[in-house]
């Protein structure tokens, strides 16, 4: 079976559940649409949040969701996707992506990151937004760097939103005596739901119907079959659909996906 035979039986113009697609298109459901309100929460009050769900939730979808509804003349979107960079690396990136060539030295470093989110706001009036993904991969040092990096002003002020990303076993990490400090910072914590069967056959649905080709009989009644898990597994005259299970689905297209 070829992609190109998926695509001829279905009438698509593309294969659906792409990454490619723009924040607008995305599938609203209500898990998303409240992962996004409460992000966008955190942007506005500069505060400290934890957003958590199991692999393929949609998590870093919803993120992407809450910044592209940010003015981009009035906030600074610094996206830090690896922690694997160490405590040092995530100084670096935060300071690259701010516009600046990182200091070779860690406690230079560390003043120049604090430095240029401040400016952000007094000088540029832009108000940084530090996402930081994949954080249940974040070691210890790195945790307590974040935490002394959002004290400023003798902790009178906040300087930026930070919002870290991650899977469950961030929140069981935070809930350690080691991170209390950080923990009671956290002005939010959300766990993103996992899709009712309602959602999920409506997401199924709607990522087909956006690679449709076109709303032609013996088209249009596969994808929405496909919505519902009861597409015919035999083509025309008889013959099996190409590359289609018992569900009617193409071969492979169980697997989950973090969109």
């Amino acid at each position: 079976m070829s992609i190109d035979q998926v695509r001829a039986y279905f009438g698509f113009t593309k294969m659906p559940f792409g990454k490619s697609l723009p924040p607008s298109a995305l599938y609203r459901s209500q898990g998303h649409q409240e992962a996004v309100a409460r992000i966008a929460f955190l942007v506005g009050e500069a505060a400290i949040g934890v957003v958590t769900g199991e692999v393929g939730s949609g998590k870093t979808v919803a993120a992407r969701a809450a910044v592209a509804e940010l003015e981009p003349s009035r906030h600074s979107v610094v996206y830090l996707p690896n922690p694997a960079v160490g405590a040092r690396g995530l100084y670096a990136e935060l300071v690259s992506r701010l516009g600046a060539e990182p200091r070779f030295h860690k406690a230079a470093l560390i003043a120049q990151a604090t430095s240029l989110l401040a400016a952000e706001c007094s000088e540029r009036g832009r108000h940084p937004v530090v996402l930081v993904d994949e954080a249940h991969l974040l070691d210890s040092a790195q945790l307590e760097e974040l935490r002394l990096l959002t004290s400023s002003e003798m902790d009178s002020a906040d300087q930026f939103a930070l919002v870290l990303i991650g899977q469950p076993l961030l929140r069981a990490r935070l809930r350690l005596g080691s991170f209390a400090a950080l923990e009671q910072r956290l002005a939010l914590r959300y766990v993103v739901p996992p899709m009712s069967p309602e959602e999920t056959a409506g997401y199924v649905s709607h990522h087909a119907k956006l690679a449709l080709l076109t709303e032609l009989p013996g088209k249009h009644h596969r994808v929405a079959g496909i919505s519902c898990g009861r597409v015919p597994c035999h083509g025309r005259q008889g013959e099996p659909g190409p590359g289609l299970g018992v569900a009617g689905a193409p071969a492979g297209w169980g697997a989950q996906r973090d969109w």
